[in-house]
């Protein structure tokens, strides 16, 4: 028996959200710049209670406490290819505005379509296709128009901020393809947030050892941004399985403008014409994108329901 769908209502309130989860996390990243947190620190302190969070999830929903060879490989696998994009991000967030970074963050679905057709693992859609053009002129324009662009000051940090988004396109394809047969959502999160954390306390301890008097009042931002990535993962997973992923990627549609928004609400940065321009533009490249995915989602059900002859 599949899961009964969410209400009209609260699926509007999940999407919103969710989609305020999304785009409040490139501000706590630039807090926890501002409060002087090793970037290894966030990495091994996140992941630890996002893991524990989520695995205490699943011990209470399904009794599990163990895990298979094969979702400990899995974890170990999306570990490694989540902690470059993930410590690049936050390095970054101390030299770029909250709202450029949003911006660029929230180019995530055209850079995974464009991974996946390269290697083959969907087919070209002249909508998605589209979506992919609007998405990219949206980060050229954001590039070449930031203060100081002729000098390649500003920009520069723009363009590399492209750099995480393309590498996690890179997680969310193995993500994908090497799912274990039977593995639940929870499963995967704790598996993967562990295996993060692991990976980069031998960093920790060699570049950026902890001592006590080294933790601060401010530190109070890694853990409240955990406790906001638990509630995203279980947000997240709910909406896939009530809702599908074409519901769910519209949350979207609000990261990118709720990103900008706390930007310039707590940081008191300038929004700009520009700025405005891209935001416009990336949000037609997401409606076209969810309008193409919509369309091969009905499509896909419309042959399914076909009676065989």
């Amino acid at each position: 028996m599949s899961p009964r769908s969410l209400p009209p209502p609260v699926q509007v309130l999940a999407i919103v959200g969710l989609g305020a989860f999304w785009g409040i996390s490139p501000t706590f990243y630039k807090l926890m710049a501002n409060e002087g947190i090793p970037v290894t620190h966030i990495v091994v302190l996140s992941g630890l209670g996002v893991g524990t969070g989520l695995a205490l999830l699943r011990w209470l929903t399904t009794g599990r406490i163990g895990f298979t060879r094969a979702e400990m490989l899995y974890g170990l696998g999306c570990g490694l290819l989540l902690n470059g994009p993930f410590a690049m991000g936050l390095w970054l967030a101390k030299y770029l505005p909250v709202t450029v970074f949003a911006v660029i963050s929230s180019m995530a679905p055209f850079c995974s379509y464009g991974l996946a057709l390269i290697f083959r693992r969907e087919g070209a859609s002249t909508l998605r296709i589209l979506a992919l053009a609007v998405g990219f002129l949206s980060s050229a324009i954001i590039i070449l128009t930031r203060p100081d662009a002729t000098d390649l000051s500003m920009s520069s940090w723009t363009l590399l901020a492209l750099v995480p988004t393309v590498l996690y396109a890179f997680y969310g394809l193995f993500a994908s393809m090497a799912w274990p047969k039977g593995m639940d959502s929870l499963t995967a999160g704790s598996v993967e947030s562990w295996a993060s954390a692991l990976i980069a306390l031998p960093f920790m301890l060699l570049l950026q050892p902890p001592s006590v008097d080294q933790f601060h009042w401010g530190y109070w931002t890694v853990g409240v941004i955990t406790l906001i990535w638990v509630i995203e993962r279980i947000a997240y997973f709910t909406m896939i399985q009530r809702s599908g992923p074409v519901t769910t990627a519209q949350a979207v549609y609000v990261a990118a403008p709720a990103g900008v928004t706390f930007g310039a609400w707590l940081f008191g940065e300038p929004i700009d014409a520009w700025l405005i321009a891209c935001l416009g533009l990336l949000l037609v490249a997401l409606y076209l994108n969810n309008r193409a995915l919509t369309a091969a989602k009905r499509v896909s059900g419309a042959t399914t329901r076909e009676p065989q002859s």
